[in-house]
C-alpha cells in the first residue's frame, strides 16, 4: 500500500514537473518569437506582439525566402552540349590552375549547381569530370605532335591514337562536339604534310599547293592573311607595272590595300634602283686605276651622300650576299 502511494506520489509528481516544463517552454518560445520577430511592431504600437502576429511575421519571412529561391531557380539555364562547351571547360580549368584535377571536378559541382537547371545539371558535372580525366590521361601518352620533323606515318599513329583516348572518354556524339573541330584541323595539317614531304614535287609546287589548300581548309580563316599574301606575290609576279598591279589588287582586296601595295612596291622600286646604280658606280670605279685609299674613300663619300647609315648598312648586307 505505501508503495501504492509513493508510486502514485511519484506519478503525481511527474506529472506536475512535465505540464510546468511545457509551460516554460511555451513561454520561453512565445518571448523568443516576439523577440525576434516583433521590432517592427515595437515600433510602431510601443508593444510587443502577440504571438499570432509574430507567427504571421514568420511565415511571411519564410514564404519570402521561398519566392528568392524561385527567382533564383527561374535565372538557371540549361547546360546544352555544343562547340562552345569544350572552351568554357578549358576556361575553368586554367582558373583552377593550381588545384589538383579532383579539386578541380569539385569546384565545377558548385560552379554547375549556381549556373545549371538541376535536369542538366548532373549531366553537366559527369561530362567535365570525365574532360579532367581525359585531359590527365592525354598529358601521360605521347601523342604530341611534331610536324616539322616528324614523318608522315608516325603524325598519322599520333593522331589515331589522340582519336582512340577520346574515344574512351565520350560518345561519338560527345567528340564532335569537343574536338570535331580539332580533328579537322589536324586532317587538314596532315593532308599539307604530306604535300611538303612529297619528293615529286618541286619547292614552288609544294609552296603553290599548300597555299591552295589552306585556303579550302576547315580553319582557313586562321591562314587568311598567309593567303591572301601569297596571292598578292602572284599578282607581283604576273604584272610588270605598278598600275597593272593596282588594278589587279584593287579588284580582289579593294583600293586601300592596292594603294599600301603600291606604295610599298615604289619604295622598294626606288630602293632597288639605288643599289643598281651603287652597283655601277663600284663597277666604274673598279675599272679605274685607283690606289686602294682612293678606291675606298670615292666608296665612301658615293655611299654618305647618297644613303642613310641605316640604308647603308643594308646595302651592304645586299652586296655581300651577292658576291
Amino acid at each position: 500500500m505505501k508503495a501504492a502511494v509513493i508510486g502514485g506520489g511519484l506519478f503525481v509528481l511527474l506529472i506536475i514537473v512535465v505540464l510546468l516544463t511545457v509551460a516554460t517552454t511555451q513561454s520561453d518560445t512565445e518571448a523568443f518569437v516576439a523577440t525576434t520577430s516583433g521590432s517592427q511592431d515595437i515600433a510602431n504600437n510601443g508593444a510587443s506582439p502577440s504571438f499570432p502576429a509574430a507567427l504571421k511575421s514568420t511565415v511571411a519571412s519564410q514564404a519570402a525566402s521561398s519566392t528568392v529561391e524561385g527567382e533564383n531557380a527561374k535565372n538557371l539555364i540549361p547546360f546544352v552540349l555544343n562547340i562552345w562547351v569544350k572552351d568554357r571547360f578549358e576556361l575553368f580549368i586554367a582558373e583552377h590552375a593550381e588545384q589538383a584535377p579532383l579539386a578541380v571536378q569539385i569546384a565545377y559541382v558548385t560552379h554547375s549547381e549556381s549556373l545549371h537547371t538541376k535536369d542538366t545539371h548532373d549531366y553537366a558535372v559527369d561530362l567535365f569530370s570525365r574532360f579532367v580525366n581525359y585531359k590527365v590521361a592525354l598529358a601521360s601518352e605521347d601523342v604530341e605532335i611534331n610536324t616539322v620533323q616528324a614523318s608522315l606515318k608516325s603524325v598519322q599513329e599520333k593522331l589515331d591514337a589522340r582519336y582512340d583516348l577520346r574515344r574512351q572518354f565520350f560518345s561519338h556524339r560527345e567528340y564532335e562536339y569537343l574536338f570535331g573541330s580539332d580533328a579537322a584541323s589536324d586532317n587538314d595539317a596532315l593532308a599539307r604534310l604530306a604535300i611538303a614531304q612529297d619528293s615529286t614535287l618541286t619547292r614552288e609546287a609544294k609552296k603553290n599547293t599548300i597555299v591552295e589548300s589552306l585556303a579550302i581548309s576547315s580553319d582557313s580563316e586562321a591562314f587568311k592573311p598567309t593567303v591572301d599574301m601569297h596571292r598578292i606575290q602572284q599578282i607581283k609576279q604576273q604584272y610588270r607595272d605598278n598600275n597593272s598591279r593596282f588594278s589587279a589588287i584593287s579588284a580582289e582586296f579593294g583600293d586601300e590595300v592596292a594603294e599600301r601595295f603600291n606604295t610599298l612596291w615604289e619604295k622598294q622600286g626606288a630602293w632597288e634602283q639605288k643599289v643598281e646604280d651603287y652597283r655601277a658606280h663600284v663597277k666604274k670605279l673598279q675599272s679605274a686605276n685607283l690606289s686602294k685609299q682612293e678606291y675606298s674613300k670615292l666608296i665612301r663619300e658615293y655611299e654618305t651622300s647618297d644613303f642613310t647609315e641605316n640604308e647603308i648598312k643594308r646595302l651592304r648586307v645586299v652586296v655581300n650576299s651577292n658576291n
